[in-house]
């Protein structure tokens, strides 16, 4: 077994130098402001086609099959969590693909923790795929279409959760042969390739308290919250924001004259005007939270605008982490 796994890995390290397959080298559209992940090997001649970076966030890593339309186990993670959607070059079967990043995986140190196919993963109908990995809710939109269908799974599900040696990183991934048909464009009946990173961080590492944000809207009129968090693409706040939504019911509780603005705040990946509205929603829902604190709603009224003020370069993921953010502006 030993040495059929150190084949696969030497197998893939001579794949990895072959460089773009000829079958990618003008179709495979550039995703500005993303690459690889740090250290997460990447099949040769793979296009990426979607890629998101969601800063801190709780993931539930699956760790069993499918039991009906719900996993049957998960742990629960958190830290930054990276995701990137590859699609392999023409002929490639999922289970090479699966394989070459298995060997791949545990060359590089880390260790699975479960492990399926097909029907092993709960259903006949890859609902592990279309329900937990890549449902609705979680497709990204970088290339509109041509990312939101880049998996479009047809069958030939394989899964690995997998962990590092040192609990830093985990790994939950995702390889399916796609359906063909026009609305998958040159992904249609390729294999490809989902990929959820973890990497652990402290939840509190830069919580930022009432007196804090008392002084920055003293000196500079403005103040950023970055430890408002909320539901994967969606306006639904999390419950790791609750710190945050209680220090700014504190500022206000202390300073009963302040009136602010509570502005929402994107990165640019995606439509500028789905960015623009889901940043609005999420103030919106701020706004909410602090009403419910106990603070008038006259003192504080949302606005949205997206990734149109950012605080640093949107082409660097410690950048785009910098721009999705809250802000209190004093009015």
């Amino acid at each position: 077994m030993l040495k059929k796994i150190g084949l696969l890995a030497a197998l893939f390290v001579a794949a990895m130098m072959i460089g773009i397959s000829p079958s990618w080298a003008d179709d495979c559209p550039a995703i500005e402001g993303f690459g690889d992940i740090e250290n997460i090997p990447v099949y040769a001649g793979s296009c990426l086609l979607a890629a998101a970076d969601d800063g801190f966030s709780k993931y539930q890593l699956p760790t069993g099959p499918m039991k009906g339309r719900a996993l049957s186990a998960s742990e629960e993670l958190q830290g930054l969590l990276q995701r990137r959607l590859y699609v392999a070059p023409a002929g490639v079967s999922a289970n090479d693909l699966f394989e070459n990043y298995r060997a791949a995986l545990i060359a590089n140190n880390f260790e699975i923790v479960f492990e399926c196919a097909a029907k092993q993963c709960g259903s006949s109908n890859a609902l592990l795929g279309k329900l937990v990995i890549y449902p609705p809710d979680r497709k990204m939109s970088n290339l509109g279409k041509t990312s939101e269908f880049a998996m479009y799974i047809g069958g030939d599900e394989h899964f690995l959760a997998a962990g590092s040696a040192d609990g830093q990183r985990h790994i939950a991934l995702y390889v399916a042969q796609n359906q063909d048909g026009a609305i998958v464009g040159n992904a249609a009946g390729r294999s490809a390739a989902h990929l959820d990173v973890v990497t652990a961080q402290d939840l509190q590492a830069n919580m930022i308290d009432a007196a804090a944000m008392a002084k920055g809207i003293t000196d500079e009129g403005h103040v950023a919250v970055d430890n408002v968090y909320f539901a994967l693409g969606t306006a639904q706040l999390a419950p790791e924001a609750a710190p945050a939504i209680a220090e700014m019911a504190k500022l206000l509780t202390e300073n009963p004259k302040l009136k602010v603005f509570i502005v929402g705040h994107t990165d640019w990946i995606g439509d500028a005007d789905a960015n623009l509205a889901l940043s609005q929603a999420r103030a919106k829902s701020v706004v909410a939270a602090l009403v419910e604190a106990g603070i008038a709603a006259e003192r504080i009224e949302p606005a949205g605008v997206g990734m149109l003020a950012p605080k640093a370069s949107n082409s660097t993921d410690a950048g785009r982490t910098l721009n999705r953010r809250v802000e209190l502006v004093e009015r």
